[in-house]
């Protein structure tokens, strides 16, 4: 039998010859400005030719897909959260309290980083980047593994511990960016519970008050140290316990 002709695969999307052409840089571009002003979440394909009165097919020309898009704009939100780090102390506690800081002030720029960082699974930690692009993702990581590393904490641990911060941050950035404090609401909250009988619920009774005074700032704060504190607590025996989930 004669041998099938071999075909080449091709990119996906099509330039027309007589479209205007848009560079894979200007749509970078366009997609980072949408995702600063609006939310990551609104970015597409389909958006993004829009805005650059472009067909979608070019788009797809230049980024692919839609995962390498965004995957590229979620890079350049992670390097501006590397530029904001501060310096190190040497005092690992500190060093970690100062990053997250700076982390939750980054998400602050990112509007719906953070509900995708809490929601999806893809780029949450590394990025698709193109040979000789640096993944900001993983010098992020890397970052922290070496403060960590500092503290004298298992791996397991320390691997723990960077969990548990990321999660708390993003959490605490959702928080701030959807103005979920409690002390924001602290009218309705209080009229809601006054409005009750006498004694019917007295958990709420006691908890209203000093509950519709917790602002994002408290929350950040108390959550960080309670993390850092729990966590520095734990060595030897403990620290196995909470490994092999005894």
């Amino acid at each position: 039998m004669p041998d099938k002709p071999t075909t080449q695969r091709k990119r996906a999307g099509r330039r027309s010859k007589h479209e205007k052409d848009v560079t894979r840089e200007a749509m970078i571009e366009c997609a980072i400005g949408i995702a600063k002003k609006e939310s990551l979440l609104e970015i597409s394909m389909v958006r993004l030719a829009k805005e650059l009165n472009v067909s979608p097919g070019l788009v797809h020309y230049h980024m692919n897909s839609r995962d390498e898009l965004l995957s590229t704009v979620i890079n350049a939100a992670i390097k501006e959260r590397v530029q904001l780090l501060p310096d190190l102390t040497g005092d690992w506690k500190e060093d970690l309290l100062g990053i997250c800081r700076s982390t939750l002030e980054a998400f602050g720029n990112w509007p719906g980083l953070a509900t995708y960082t809490l929601s999806q699974n893809k780029f949450r930690l590394f990025q698709k980047v193109k040979p000789g692009e640096k993944d900001y993702g993983l010098i992020y990581f890397d970052h922290l593994g070496r403060v960590l590393k500092s503290s004298g904490l298992s791996p397991f641990v320390s691997a723990l511990t960077y969990h548990l911060l990321l999660l708390f941050v993003s959490l605490a950035a959702v928080e701030k960016e959807n103005r979920q404090a409690p002390a924001i609401h602290r009218e309705f909250i209080l009229k809601h519970v006054s409005e009750l009988a006498d004694g019917q619920y007295p958990g709420a009774e006691f908890l209203v008050e000093p509950f519709t005074r917790i602002t994002n700032e408290k929350t950040f704060e108390a959550g960080i140290q309670f993390i850092l504190n729990q966590v520095g607590a734990l060595s030897g025996q403990d620290a196995e316990l909470v490994e092999f989930g005894e």
